[in-house]
């Protein structure tokens, strides 16, 4: 395997065209020891680069159909035409379960859509605007934080935005999260994604769930941790009986649409910790970088702090700003697609199928790479470039509706997807309005899966507070 590419910047007769790091993917579909080799340092790397620019490509591994897919038609069909033939793999069941249960995300049939139903008024757009102010304060909190001396140095972004997203979610998911039960959470969800990769490779291949492989021990331990400090919270606002205006509260008033009965302690356990990662761990990743991004084109840092100051002033941002910030949230997308949080989902093939005149029998592992959809050559022009103008209105509107999905699509998609929109967008804003992001020249931040996409070496970004 060659290393990755190192980003460049080329001048056009107008800006600088950035190409950020990628990840660079295997020169053709790889056998079983290098697959597995490639897998485990990033699973990125073990994509072969036909998925780049074909619509389907299948292989078996220790005798399991692979196929992965890319072409925007075939998702459609997989995640919305025909999605009852292919549910979610039992892979991402294995891997996640451990962690958030039998929760939203990884429950299937009638458990997963009442469950469905029951939380989906929760995240009804006007709904979640009111809990703007706390993003912005919270945004403006890690501001004050930088303004401290020494002032102007090299920051590890990805670090502060951890606690930026955090901070947030404790105030609208977990209002009454003590710090002790927030550092538990913390380091518990980053211990349990390391070693995420050897799980996700022992459950393609279907080895024994009780396989030793590397972390393991770590992963279930760090599960147990923090499962059992959401667990105490919830047992803690049961007792308690307060009024409070978080997602928690919403959920514990909720009752099933039809049976009327509250959601369990188990479930809600189950459902706070998927929340946790759809409204915390993968908005820190896009912020990270976004701010990255930005740091590399101050052309665009510019526009976004020229934008925030257009439209909020000095006032914080609140929940009537998000709808006119344009600018800020074309960014935001443009970062999404070079960067997806969750770049990789599964489903299986629950019959025998053919697809794009490929047959892919019963069991088949269908790998949807988001990271390559969001780079494959048939759809996107220049695709490795950075290009926040790819999703002006005029031009977005020629998007395929699965060329870009960041929160994937049809039934499944992410429940979370318009709180993390505004909460990023709530952030970025106050964040390029009040501090100016400069690389360092040097660090290039190849992007590694670890069910979440993070920064090869963290983000260390300088910051000015201005």
């Amino acid at each position: 395997m060659t290393a990755p590419p190192a980003s460049k910047t080329e001048v056009s007769d107008t800006e600088p065209r950035l190409y950020p790091p990628a990840a660079q993917p295997a020169d053709r579909v790889l056998p079983l020891p290098l697959y597995l080799a490639q897998f485990v340092r990033n699973p990125l790397t073990a994509l072969p680069k036909q998925a780049f620019y074909e619509p389907i490509v299948t292989t078996r591994y220790a005798g399991v159909p692979v196929a992965w897919v890319t072409a925007p038609a075939l998702i459609e069909t997989i995640f919305l035409k025909e999605h009852e033939h292919f549910p979610k793999a039992p892979l991402e069941q294995r891997v996640l379960a451990p962690l958030v249960g039998q929760g939203i995300l990884t429950s299937e049939g009638s458990s997963w859509r009442w469950q469905r139903k029951t939380a989906a008024p929760l995240f009804r757009h006007t709904e979640l605007l009111d809990f703007v102010p706390v993003m912005a304060e919270a945004a403006g909190e890690q501001i004050a934080r930088w303004a401290e001396p020494p002032k102007g140095r090299i920051r590890a972004i990805d670090a502060d935005m951890t606690a930026t997203t955090f901070a947030v979610v404790s105030r609208t998911v977990l209002a009454g999260c003590a710090e002790s039960e927030g550092a538990v959470i913390q380091q518990a969800g980053r211990a349990f994604l390391d070693h995420s990769s050897w799980s996700i490779a022992y459950a393609m291949l279907r080895l024994p769930e009780w396989a030793w492989h590397p972390g393991r021990r770590r992963m279930l331990r760090a599960a147990r941790a923090e499962r059992a400090a959401v667990a105490r919270l919830v047992a803690r606002r049961l007792a308690e009986q307060r009024p409070a205006e978080d997602l928690l509260a919403r959920l514990l008033a909720a009752r099933h649409p039809e049976s009327k009965e509250p959601m369990s302690s188990s479930r809600l356990v189950d459902n706070l910790l998927t929340f946790l990662a759809a409204g915390h761990e993968t908005t820190a990743k896009a912020l990270t970088w976004t701010l990255y991004l930005l740091a590399r084109a101050p052309q665009w840092q510019e526009r976004v702090r020229e934008e925030a100051r257009r439209v909020a002033g000095t006032r914080p941002i609140g929940a009537g700003d998000i709808a006119n910030l344009a600018v800020t949230q074309q960014v935001l997308k443009e970062s999404l697609r070079l960067y997806p949080p969750a770049p990789v989902l599964t489903r299986v093939a629950a019959e025998d199928v053919t697809l794009a005149g490929v047959s892919l029998p019963k069991g088949s592992l269908i790998v949807i790479p988001i990271y390559a959809v969001h780079r494959h050559r048939a759809a996107w022009d220049d695709p490795d470039r950075f290009d926040p103008d790819r999703f002006r209105p005029e031009r977005e509107a020629h998007h395929a509706r699965t060329q870009f999905m960041p929160f994937g699509f049809g039934p499944r998609s992410c429940i979370g997807a318009a709180f993390a929109m505004i909460e990023a967008t709530a952030i970025l804003a106050t964040l390029a309005r009040g501090v100016r992001f400069e690389w360092d020249g040097r660090h290039e931040p190849v992007p590694v899966a670890r069910v979440t996409l993070r920064p090869k070496g963290g983000m260390p970004l300088s910051v000015t507070v201005l």
